[in-house]
């Protein structure tokens, strides 16, 4: 099983409101929950971001050969996931289907790390723990 880290979060909002997330009584706010699972360990980021922002973050492989892409759009309610995996002769990720990553450990460490919380907003996220083809059991 491949491990991934937490590459990078990026925040994106439309033009009415600033990039940088201030604490404001009248601005929206929910907790952002991203996590890192290695064997054995759970690392929690956290993070205040506006319920309109674009939330994109992206996992890489531990081997640097593939890559996770998750979009978030609270306020809609989108959820948009890709996979890329690196091809060497070419020196590019290109987009792979979900097909075999899907079923893996490794992909439903990554979607039940990942939480929003706020004050009448609840993660719409859910994964219970299945057993998967690669868990040892």
């Amino acid at each position: 099983m491949n491990e991934y880290k937490l590459k990078s979060i990026y925040l994106q909002q439309n033009t009415n409101h600033s990039l940088q997330v201030k604490k404001n009584l009248t601005e929206d706010l929910v907790v952002l929950r991203v996590g890192d699972h290695k064997v054995g360990t759970n690392n929690y980021h956290h993070f205040r971001v506006p319920i309109q922002a674009t939330v994109d973050i992206r996992y890489e492989a531990l081997d640097q050969k593939s890559m996770l892409r998750i979009i978030f759009q609270l306020k809609q309610r989108d959820l948009s996931i890709q996979y890329f995996t690196w091809k060497e002769d070419e020196q590019i990720y290109i987009d792979t289907p979900l097909t075999r990553f899907n079923q893996s450990k490794a992909f439903q460490h990554i979607l039940q790390s990942i939480s929003f919380t706020g004050e009448n907003h609840f993660s719409f996220l859910v994964n219970s723990l299945q057993r998967l083809s690669d868990q040892p059991f």
